[in-house]
């Protein structure tokens, strides 16, 4: 019988030598505008200077499914050091607050706050009855193409490769330079424009964050001045650290997104309007244009009391500085310093790295389950007998809610294998 063993859990961490310029410790950072906003569609406006951005779906099968979206970006180094390792952005919570305006003549859309299956959408075989009025708001990160970056897709950057020249007849799926991104299994960002293309391969995905307000109930109708809030789900380690990553650059780009109908479906093609949100953009001078609202901790080497955990952390984790590096708050038997270093929560004894699963594959092979958090590095480790360690190859899948699965390229031979995971950070 083959029997998996988690050993122990190693760990190590590069320390940052650096000293932010701005900003260090607690930050909150308050923009009540964006740096750039820009409605992402094929056959709009390419200048930026649109005072309403509609985000809204399209069954038409000549273009992407998530046809009308909403770039919205944020540059924050005036604010908050960039340039420090990923892990020291310690981020508490992130709202984005939008505000939707009804169009002239147009009836308003029916506020839904949860979630809907790309199924619900569907008018194919695979097919679902949606069980709520409305359909939802979703805010997703933003990937780029066509050789664009956060730090060159401008208000004027051309919509696609084919921009110079779109009409009906050569707008095709993933032309687009900015695009609603989500997290794939591999951990990197790809394109969901079609996740519900009727053309394509459909797939769920798992939003950033779902719009809320309490000016209305859901299944009503959204009035003029509706303002919307998107508290980012940080609790996806992915998510995390996609902030994270923004932060460290110096620019959050974030894409809204609806699939409400902007034409009924007749056999794939769209005929007819439809009801959808448009949302005040930063040129428009009667709303309120998007805001950002930022709250964490920015992570120095700073450790006064010289206990092993930089004094940022241990401050905003137990809220003063009585802790150590070799204590274990939560009596999980992992060590302050070494969650810490994992990313997971010291006061939580559920927090912690291990492998959480094992199984052996169809060949054979080993599966191995476990906890991931925000940028860190992983690697599996194997041994016939404990103390002689060897790099085992195999790939990693991420999924949104925290867990990762390391299935091994080679099969099991012996009857006892033990594994460890090794954690490092940039």
């Amino acid at each position: 019988m083959i029997r998996f063993c988690g050993a122990m859990v190693s760990a190590f961490f590069l320390h940052w030598a650096g000293t932010p310029s701005l900003i260090a410790g607690d930050f909150s950072l308050r923009y009540p505008r964006p740096t750039l906003d820009r409605w992402v569609y094929p056959f709009g406006d390419f200048d930026g200077q649109r005072p309403v951005a509609p985000t809204w779906a399209s069954f038409d099968l000549r273009f992407d499914t998530r046809d009308g979206q909403f770039l919205i970006g944020w540059d924050t180094a005036d604010q908050l050091a960039t340039h420090a390792p990923l892990t020291r952005y310690f981020i508490r919570r992130v709202r984005i607050t939008v505000e939707h305006t009804p169009v002239p003549a147009q009836a308003s859309f029916v506020y839904d706050p949860t979630y809907d299956s790309y199924r619900t959408y569907l008018t194919n075989a695979l097919a679902l009855p949606d069980t709520d009025p409305g359909r939802p708001v979703e805010l997703y990160g933003v990937g780029f193409r066509g050789g664009f970056t956060t730090a060159t897709f401008m208000e004027a950057s051309p919509f696609g490769h084919i921009n110079s020249s779109l009409n009906p007849t050569n707008v095709a799926y993933g032309t687009r330079n900015a695009f609603a991104a989500d997290f794939g299994p591999d951990g990197t960002l790809e394109d969901v424009s079609n996740n519900v293309g009727q053309a394509t391969d459909p797939f769920e995905v798992r939003p950033f964050a779902i719009g809320q307000t309490s000016a209305v109930n859901p299944g009503e109708e959204v009035p003029d001045g509706t303002r919307f809030n998107f508290d980012l789900d940080l609790t996806q380690p992915l998510v995390l650290g996609y902030v994270q990553r923004a932060l460290q650059e110096g620019r959050l780009r974030v894409m809204l997104s609806a699939l409400h109908r902007a034409r009924a479906a007749v056999g794939g093609i769209g005929v007819g309007g439809g009801v959808y949100p448009n949302w005040v953009t930063k040129e428009n001078l009667l709303g309120n244009p998007a805001s950002l609202e930022i709250d964490g901790v920015l992570v120095t080497d700073l450790d006064t009391d010289g206990d092993g955990l930089p004094d940022d952390w241990e401050q905003a984790v137990f809220g003063d500085l009585t802790q150590s590096g070799n204590g274990d708050f939560d009596g999980d038997g992992v060590s302050n310093a070494d969650e810490f270093r994992a990313g997971t929560d010291p006061k939580d004894f559920a927090s912690k790295l291990r492998i959480t699963a094992a199984d052996l594959g169809p060949n054979r092979q080993p599966i191995l389950s476990f906890p991931f958090t925000s940028n860190r590095h992983y690697q599996i480790e194997s041994a016939d007998e404990l103390g002689h360690w060897q790099s085992a190859d195999g790939t990693f899948r991420y999924g949104a809610s925290g867990e990762a699965v390391w299935t091994g390229t080679m099969s099991v031979s012996t009857a006892v294998q033990f594994y460890r995971i090794i954690v490092s950070i940039d």
